[in-house]
């Protein structure tokens, strides 16, 4: 039973990988971005690597003082 894919703009998944490579290379240049939205980009996944690999750890270990120091006062 074959399925349609659910987005149809999708290159054909039979496609060979040198042709898979080819069309990601096309749709990259057809969505070009200008030196400002480019580092746009790269400061906001810079912030959100920054959230994910330095606060959330100390807010975590934060959690765990603090859920240790409820323990102590029951």
């Amino acid at each position: 039973m074959s399925i349609s894919p659910v987005d149809s703009s999708t290159t054909n998944i039979t496609a060979t990988p040198e042709a898979q490579f080819n069309a990601a290379v096309d749709k990259s240049k057809e969505a070009e971005m200008s030196d400002e939205e480019f580092t746009e980009a790269l400061i906001t996944q810079a912030v959100t690597i920054g959230g994910q690999f330095i606060i959330m750890p100390k807010a975590q270990e934060m959690l765990n003082e603090a859920q240790s120091s409820e323990d102590d006062e029951e």
